[in-house]
């Protein structure tokens, strides 16, 4: 199995454009999962000028940001972030699968990838480990799945 540290280091994000469709609620936890996502594709060579996010309410909306991005025509591929924290209803798995489809549903009628970077936790300690960490962070994990299929996509 390969190591996100030996990937990470042989993903080169320059000359790419990714969009970044960022939901704000749980604000600390999207603040970090952003920030995290940024600056792993800025360490990767993106241009920051390259890199265009939308901030959205919550979740829910991350695919109508991520199918007005895809559909600018300037984006190598788009990204999807968000937290879901589970409740006492199905309103987190409602929106998760929602989310999961809409991304899906952008990737193959625009044939833009898009990558699903929704944390989706049981407990709001689990949720600060994926977007606060350094071992699990799905910030970083996201980005790095963004250049890797973005350059999958130009190779094609």
């Amino acid at each position: 199995m390969l190591h996100a540290k030996k990937i990470e280091r042989r993903l080169s994000a320059a000359g790419l454009h990714f969009g970044v469709a960022a939901a704000r609620y749980n604000t600390d936890l999207a603040d970090a999962l952003l920030a995290n996502c940024v600056d792993t594709l800025a360490k990767a060579g993106a241009d920051t000028r390259d890199i265009k996010v939308l901030r959205v309410p919550g979740s829910f909306e991350v695919s109508a940001a991520a199918a007005r991005l895809a559909k600018g025509g300037k984006c190598d591929c788009v990204i999807g972030l968000g937290i879901l924290l589970e409740g006492e209803t199905r309103h987190a798995q409602l929106v998760g699968s929602a989310v999961a489809h809409g991304l899906t549903n952008i990737a193959i009628h625009t044939g833009v990838p898009t990558v699903f970077g929704i944390v989706t936790a049981d407990k709001i300690k689990q949720a600060r480990v994926r977007c606060l960490g350094k071992k699990h962070n799905r910030g970083r994990e996201a980005a790095l799945t963004a250049i890797e299929m973005a350059r999958l996509w130009k190779n094609l």
